[in-house]
């Protein structure tokens, strides 16, 4: 079997050495990363701002898709055991709250 040669866009660190803008451009116009090969090898991907914040951004949704799925989870498992105010706080939890109007909060 041989080595299936991906369709993307790819450089070397000589061109990106040569011309940085090219590889940006590339990657804008392909609407995909630049892969940068170094002997052979690859050494990185290049983006565009906008692609390295949207990929940003997308993984930001996936973890706050994720952490609301695990709270779904917790919430619906019926072995749950939950605490008292006093339990997690201690006698504090008893006291009534002390308010210092001089705080600087209005």
């Amino acid at each position: 079997m041989g080595m299936r040669i991906l369709d993307i866009p790819t450089t070397s660190i000589s061109d990106v050495k040569r011309s940085p803008m090219r590889a940006f451009q590339t990657a804008d116009r392909e609407e995909a990363g630049v892969y940068v090969f170094n002997r052979e090898k690859v050494a990185g991907v290049m983006l565009t701002q906008e692609q390295y914040e949207s990929l940003n951004k997308e993984i930001e949704d996936l973890y706050s898709q994720l952490d609301d799925l695990m709270v779904e989870k917790r919430l619906l498992a019926k072995t749950v055991q939950t605490f008292s105010d006093t339990e997690v706080r201690g006698e504090i939890a008893t006291r009534s709250p002390i308010l210092d109007e001089e705080d600087g909060w209005a």
